[in-house]
């Protein structure tokens, strides 16, 4: 975990380039690499989980399907605002 307030001046603003909004210097910072697709198992083994992640879409798709987007928007912009007060 790394503090805003000890970032350099380019690192700063690199961050907040990639994230899009001001940081402030109570915040901190936790950056993990994610796996690259160059890194993922061979060609079956990753078509069998390409597969299985469009089935869970689906399934989510599927749950949602009869509430309108403007709600759905609503409620992920609202838990985006929560977890952004409550991750300080």
């Amino acid at each position: 975990m790394v503090q805003v307030k000890n970032l350099s001046a380019d690192q700063r603003i690199a961050v907040e380039s990639i994230l899009g909004r001001t940081l402030r210097d109570e915040e901190s910072l936790i950056i993990r690499p994610a796996r690259m697709l160059k890194d993922a198992p061979a060609t079956a083994e990753r078509a069998h989980w390409f597969r299985r992640y469009q089935d869970q879409l689906d399934t989510f798709a599927e749950r949602v399907k009869d509430i309108p987007e403007n709600e759905i928007d609503s409620a992920i912009e609202e838990a985006v605002e929560y977890a952004r007060h409550h991750a300080e």
